[in-house]
């Protein structure tokens, strides 16, 4: 019970932030949203190559890691907000990921739609009707 209660709450305070973040997202102009966007997308697909087991890097913790990004998201400094929102995204991607809680799963998602938006995949209505009607 006290591990769902916990994540409960980290989850509550990831979709505030998510809010905020989602906000900050669409006040860039479109190319720094699909600059942030492919540079995230490319640091999460990023393989890892691990050593041995004995200098195997420790897992960050993802929770702290958006906390910090976070409040970079609230700098006044456009740079670091934007580095900030990056670093937001792929750390909330790491922490929602697997998760066995429902509503956690359901921030992983909306975090990927937003990746998905800034880089530009997401098929427009005139592109769906287009490939429709071929």
């Amino acid at each position: 019970v006290l591990e769902r209660s916990t994540a409960f709450a980290r989850y509550l305070q990831m979709l505030r932030q998510f809010t905020t973040i989602s906000s900050a997202i669409a006040e860039l102009d479109a190319a720094d949203r699909k600059r942030i966007g492919l540079t995230a997308l490319a640091e999460l697909t990023r393989a890892q190559v691990v050593g041995p087991i004995e200098s195997a890097p420790t897992e960050p913790n993802w929770q702290v890691e958006a906390a910090i990004a976070f409040a970079r998201v609230r700098s006044q400094q456009p740079t670091v907000r934007v580095a900030g929102i990056k670093r937001w995204l792929v750390a909330a991607y790491r922490a929602t990921f697997d998760s066995p809680y429902g509503e956690i799963q359901s921030l992983h998602r909306g975090v990927l739609r937003a990746l998905r938006n800034m880089h530009g995949t997401n098929p427009t209505v005139t592109e769906v009707q287009l490939a429709r009607s071929a």
